[in-house]
């Protein structure tokens, strides 16, 4: 009569702690998963913080260099101020302008600014603004020269 060897008891052991494991781990997981699990505190709202830009940071950000925002002040006859632009294809693009005492906001194209003025357009230094996005411009804004490089 052959002789059996001995069963390895404890590799069967280690299986069934690992295959235990592995199913306390499924139950966990799924009990999460659908909502049921151990009463939880009561959820705080969402606290939302603005922090206002610095111009002159953003102006040196977009290429403006320290002389942009200081020589890119408007006449005292407009309200609008240009610190930076963002150039895409015809018809895209970005413009960091100053309207009025608020603080710079970046305005797509064909955004309305106030007193029924748009963004027209942007090009690589300077933008373009208007009463209607396809009429004529009523003003025309640049960023001045970079200096020195």
């Amino acid at each position: 009569m052959p002789k059996h060897p001995s069963r390895p008891w404890g590799l069967y052991l280690v299986t069934f702690i690992s295959a235990l494991g592995a199913a306390a781990s499924a139950v966990f997981w799924a009990l999460g998963t659908l909502g049921v699990s151990a009463q939880r505190a009561p959820k705080a709202p969402p606290v939302s913080v603005t922090v206002a830009p610095d111009a002159q940071t953003l102006a040196r950000a977009l290429g403006g260099g320290k002389a942009a925002v200081a020589e890119a002040a408007p006449a005292p006859s407009t309200q609008f101020q240009l610190l930076g632009v963002v150039a895409g294809p015809v018809g895209k693009g970005l413009a960091l302008l100053v309207v009025g005492n608020a603080p710079p906001k970046a305005y797509t194209v064909g955004a309305a600014l106030g007193d029924g003025q748009v963004l027209q357009s942007v090009s690589a230094r300077g933008a373009k603004i208007g009463s209607t996005l396809r009429g004529e411009p009523t003003l025309e804004l640049s960023l001045p020269k970079p200096t020195g490089a």
